[in-house]
């Protein structure tokens, strides 16, 4: 089965994954994950090859609140890999869905799914461009190696009991969490999809 909040392994690196499109088969995590184009389950089975993968980061030992962070990849997920479902992992109540005009703010209640440490819980902080980051507020908030890549999601209105992704799960940004906006994701994917799939 794949779904998102599952594990997947990339060569050596294992993340999250963040969001299933279950419409065109594509599942999406961060694109500094993509140590190897082969996307596999903890079994060892092939469920996916990385479509395109954006990373305009890597290497840099800071990013400051006016940097731009593109981190996601998409991955064309196989007929042959089982069950595709948007439903979130790991209890299958709830299909992770996206609202047109959502975009993230500050304040906003958040939760991030790690594959690693499960649920976890905080306040947007600030926004800046291309990302977010988030403090732990009244909730609770973790994270450890095999969450990146995880979906962040909140609940609105329209929603109802329904998670909305917002992001996709970066790490550590100091005493904080960040996640690329889903939004600017978004865009970016269409922008890499009408050129030819490489990683950058």
């Amino acid at each position: 089965m794949v779904f998102p909040g599952m594990t997947i392994v990339q060569g050596s690196t294992k993340c999250t994954l963040a969001y299933v499109d279950t419409t065109n088969h594509i599942g999406y995590s961060a694109g500094h994950c993509n140590s190897d184009g082969q996307v596999r389950d903890t079994a060892g089975n092939r469920i996916g090859t990385v479509l395109y993968s954006h990373t305009n980061r890597a290497g840099q030992p800071t990013t400051g609140s006016q940097d731009t962070v593109i981190d996601y990849e998409a991955i064309s997920l196989q007929r042959s890999a089982g069950t595709v479902t948007n439903l979130l992992g790991p209890t299958f109540t709830r299909p992770l869905i996206t609202q047109p005009g959502l975009q993230p703010q500050p304040g906003m209640p958040v939760c991030h799914l790690g594959a690693t440490t499960g649920r976890s819980c905080g306040l947007i902080a600030d926004v800046h461009p291309g990302w977010f980051t988030i403090n732990p507020g009244r909730y609770d908030l973790t994270s450890d190696h095999g969450d990146s890549g995880g979906p962040v999601y909140t609940y609105t209105r329209a929603s109802g009991a329904n998670p909305v992704l917002i992001g996709i799960f970066r790490g550590r940004h100091g005493q904080q969490l960040a996640a690329v906006s889903w939004p600017d994701t978004q865009q970016q994917a269409l922008k890499d999809a009408t050129a030819t799939p490489s990683n950058n």
